[in-house]
């Protein structure tokens, strides 16, 4: 994860800093490794089938305060454009609604993110307006459950 937040390009529409040691790092691992223990979700690496070199992450992210949800992704630059964030947004969307029986889920993108933004279209997402995300303008995505 350090390495992947190292990345100005990674993070550029994120609201993220990049971490500043290695103990900031492992600390968001353990929010993370808490939010599974507490409500099954997390930021799962994603992983080539063929390698088993690290692509990035995907998961789900609950927020109490809101009772939702959200998809979130972040992909090594070298692995942009190949499909990978969309297959990973799709297992955890049927994750989402198929195990924890969700009935919807929100992600959040900046407009000029427009790969990100096809990423959330193509997995299904509608926007649903303007919001403030992590102190920076985005888009508000929402994903209901299917019928």
């Amino acid at each position: 994860m350090m390495q992947l937040n190292a990345d100005p390009e990674v993070i550029r529409y994120t609201g993220d800093p990049a971490f500043a040691s290695e103990d900031e790092a492992r600390a968001v691992v353990a929010r993370l490794a808490h939010q599974f223990e507490a409500f099954r979700m997390g930021r799962f690496i994603a992983l080539s089938r063929e390698t088993g070199e690290k692509l990035g992450w995907c998961g789900l992210r609950w927020h109490e305060d809101l009772g939702l949800a959200d998809l979130g992704y972040r992909f090594f630059r070298e692995h942009w454009g190949k499909g990978y964030a969309t297959e990973a947004g799709a297992a955890c969307i049927r994750y989402a609604f198929e195990d924890l029986g969700l009935p919807r889920l929100v992600a959040h993108a900046m407009l000029e993110n427009a790969a990100s933004v096809r990423v959330l279209e193509k997995l299904g997402f509608r926007r649903t307006g303007p919001t403030v995300f992590k102190g920076l303008e985005a888009e508000e995505f929402v994903l209901p459950r299917p019928a």
